[in-house]
């Protein structure tokens, strides 16, 4: 699933342990000293972008079900995210996109391009343009680097890059300071701001591939429509309300085709 559309384990596409110690030696041998590490305006570099985001990946998939094991689903969730990321700002990333077996309706995005999304927020998503909304807005995350944002602006970057520059750092201390990271994202969420922001960029950037700009606040208004929303709804976002006063008033998509049966 995450990664390869054709994958048929997770084990293959989602990064295990050893794998992230190995991706945190090979950050450790591109740094000299902590200053050469603080490059950008983030303060990170790629290759230690990428390794939090594998990282933070893990603990998504890990908090939220696992992985869904359907393939068409699959196929489809990367179809189309990965047309979207053809349009993306950030072409220096291997965008990968998952599918995780909870029933909380959300979706969300890890450093380094990658992109969730929960199987009952996939199975309320009447249309591809709707699902294109919704993976375009994590997109735009990404894009605009809200999570690198929020790890720059804390105390988070000095701890982790001072364990990337120590060779001598345990796997046990990154995790540890890679876990505070995944609990800013899962747990506090972004501000409104930044999510009206990925909102209006996600509704552009569907568009510009030639989806319905609609897709998204179709979604939206089903999602507010809910008599017995599933236990977790955008937990971490603005009110619907709110963030539907902020998109432009499009009229919503085709509902069809919509996503394949399940084959599980």
């Amino acid at each position: 699933l995450f990664g390869l559309a054709m994958a048929d384990s997770a084990s293959a596409q989602i990064p295990g342990l050893g794998e992230l110690t190995d991706a945190l030696e090979k950050v450790k041998k591109t740094a000299d000293d902590s200053a050469r590490i603080a490059k950008g305006a983030s303060g990170l570099t790629l290759a230690e972008e990428v390794a939090i985001g594998d990282a933070v990946a893990l603990t998504i998939v890990t908090r939220y079900g696992g992985v869904w094991r359907d393939p068409e689903a699959t196929r489809r969730v990367n179809l189309i995210g990965r047309v979207l990321a053809k349009y993306a700002t950030r072409q220096d990333l291997e965008w990968r996109f998952g599918l995780l077996d909870s029933d909380a309706v959300n979706a969300f995005s890890a450093p380094g391009g990658r992109v969730f999304i929960t199987r009952a927020l996939y199975e309320l998503a009447a249309s591809d343009d709707e699902l294109a909304g919704v993976l375009a807005h994590e997109i735009q995350h990404i894009d605009q680097r809200h999570a690198v944002d929020i790890i720059a602006r804390g105390e988070l970057l000095g701890g982790i890059s001072s364990l990337v520059a120590d060779n001598n750092a345990d796997f046990a201390a990154y995790e540890q300071a890679v876990g505070s990271v995944a609990s800013e994202i899962l747990d506090k969420g972004f501000d409104p701001g930044t999510e009206y922001a990925a909102d209006r960029g996600g509704r552009d950037l569907a568009a510009v591939t030639g989806f319905v700009p609609g897709g998204l606040r179709a979604v939206l208004v089903e999602i507010d429509s809910l008599a017995g929303p599933p236990a977790e709804v955008f937990s971490t976002h603005p009110s619907i309300e709110a963030r539907l006063q902020k998109l432009p008033p499009d009229p919503p998509p085709n509902p069809l085709p919509g996503p394949p049966p399940s084959t599980n």
